[in-house]
């Protein structure tokens, strides 16, 4: 008689892979020297000005930068997608976790900078609301200085990408290069009809439930 395995385990509890199903602990030191994964070799930015350029330029690129938009019009938050982005530089080997920690907060001042060149009402992080944004500024620096000792603290801990929160995206983040690029850019013609387009129907939709 046969075990499944799946049969006796839960599963869901495991993330929707068995303990079977993953890598052996201390299998990537068995790995030929010669063939490393990326981020097991030299980094391929190593200062925070190349780097965000880097971002600056592959966001800027037509189809990547349509596609943003419009992730961003769906509704999917800054924070998330600056958190997909960065990640997965760090796994093509482009920048190591503390080169990546610096970069959040300029690669969101890139995100929200495409979302007001194409008119998108955005939001920062996930379960954030548009009525949160409406706080008093005494409310909205207190709570900066509450979410940036928390960083610290988080970082101190381990990588937590997702906790990393900073509520003030600042240009000053940002390299001078990195800024002319985005000031001095104009959304594609194709990209700004695709979201009038989108926004038309959005608010047809809505009335029709009405």
């Amino acid at each position: 008689m046969s075990i499944n395995p799946d049969e006796l385990i839960n599963v869901e509890a495991f993330g929707g892979r068995t303990p079977f199903e993953r890598p052996v602990p201390g299998q990537s030191l068995t790995n030929d020297p010669d063939t490393k994964y990326p981020w097991e070799q030299p980094t391929i930015y190593t200062d925070i000005e190349s780097a965000v350029m880097s971002i600056v330029n592959d966001s800027y690129e037509k189809e990547t930068y349509k596609m943003i938009a419009l992730t961003l019009a769906d509704g999917m938050p800054v924070g998330s997608m600056a958190s997909m982005i960065l990640q997965s530089g760090f796994q093509e080997g482009k920048w190591n976790p503390d080169l990546m920690m610096l970069l959040i907060e300029p690669t969101m001042y890139i995100l929200s900078a495409i979302a007001e060149q194409c008119g998108i009402d955005y939001l920062l992080y996930e379960g954030d609301t548009f009525e949160s944004y409406d706080e008093d500024e005494e409310e909205i620096d207190r709570q900066t200085a509450t979410n940036l000792k928390d960083m610290n603290v988080k970082m101190k801990e381990n990588l937590k990408f997702k906790d990393l929160k900073p509520t003030q995206i600042t240009k000053q983040a940002v390299p001078e290069e990195a800024l002319e690029v985005i000031e001095d850019f104009e959304p594609p013609q194709e990209v700004v009809s695709l979201l009038a387009r989108k926004k038309e129907e959005s608010n047809n939709s809505l009335l029709e439930r009405t």
